[in-house]
């Protein structure tokens, strides 16, 4: 069973990632234009305040340097010094911006971009920033209306994503992106929004709207389920020492009577499953 942890409140949390190195628990607050970290022995949390929202990151091979997905563009943070360095622009049609984010197994980035308006329009797209050449090129997949779910097997060979709208989560082959094929359909009352996968390759998903979060098998059958306190879950992680506390970031944003819970950081313990480090970005940093 989930527990609430003290200590701040995010309009809309998302991307949790957990740095091995530095034993600490990131994760945005989009529309907040926030980053923040969680250390779980001393309870603290410190922020920083970005430019613009925040839609994922990445680890680098620098601790003191995350890859930052903005609304506009791609750029590098140095936690430390504060200052962003912008790589380019964010891909996409005009009115799109940076949503969900994770590093391959060969540490590019794969990230999504979608309508920023309130009334969506399904115009979204999945995107790879190159660690080699740092360049960007959008991927032949569909287009959809909310992105989210991106993570990959085990040995890398299989991508997962999803179009929140659709109630679906998606695979297929990677890296050439071929067997493009449901991997489930969502049948609770919430819809699949970020998601992560353990050392087994079984996939865990938070499910906006559903109070709930999913593990699935990798034949896309339920295979366990979390309850959790928070109306709108959006992304769960495998963090801590031996990778065995699930966390999962929530929102608030868009409930008309939010309970003091939607929006914290939740986390589980005794889950009876192990993740493995994030990947990292191993691209050329300036």
């Amino acid at each position: 069973m989930f527990k609430t942890l003290s200590g701040t409140t995010s309009l809309l949390g998302e991307c949790p990632v957990w740095c091995e190195r530095t034993e600490r628990l990131f994760w945005t607050d989009i529309p907040g234009c926030e980053l923040l970290a969680l250390d779980p022995v001393s309870g603290e949390v410190q922020h920083w305040r970005v430019p613009e929202p925040l839609g994922s990151f990445a680890l680098t091979t620098n601790t003191d340097v995350l890859l930052m997905g903005l609304a506009s563009c791609l750029g590098y943070y140095n936690l430390s010094t504060l200052r962003f360095t912008k790589i380019t622009i964010t891909p996409g049609v005009p009115g799109t911006r940076v949503n969900d984010g994770r590093c391959d197994r060969m540490g590019n980035f794969v990230f999504s971009t979608m309508d920023a308006g309130e009334a969506v329009q399904t115009i979204g797209r999945f995107h790879r920033f190159n660690a080699a050449t740092l360049k960007t090129g959008t991927l032949d997949l569909p287009e959809v209306a909310i992105p989210n779910s991106i993570c990959f097997s085990p040995d890398g060979s299989t991508m997962y994503y999803a179009d929140s709208l659709q109630g679906c989560i998606f695979c297929c082959d990677y890296p050439s992106l071929e067997n493009q094929r449901v991997f489930t359909t969502v049948n609770g009352q919430g819809a699949p929004d970020g998601s992560c996968i353990d050392a087994q390759g079984f996939l865990w998903n938070a499910e906006w709207g559903g109070s709930r979060v999913v593990r699935y098998a990798t034949d896309g059958k339920v295979d366990s389920v979390i309850d959790s306190p928070c109306i709108q879950t959006t992304c769960p992680v495998l963090a801590g020492l031996g990778y065995e506390t699930l966390y999962c970031t929530s929102a608030r944003i868009g409930l008309d009577k939010p309970a003091d819970f939607d929006g914290t950081l939740i986390k589980a313990e005794a889950v009876l499953a192990a993740g493995s480090p994030e990947e990292r970005f191993t691209g050329r940093l300036h």
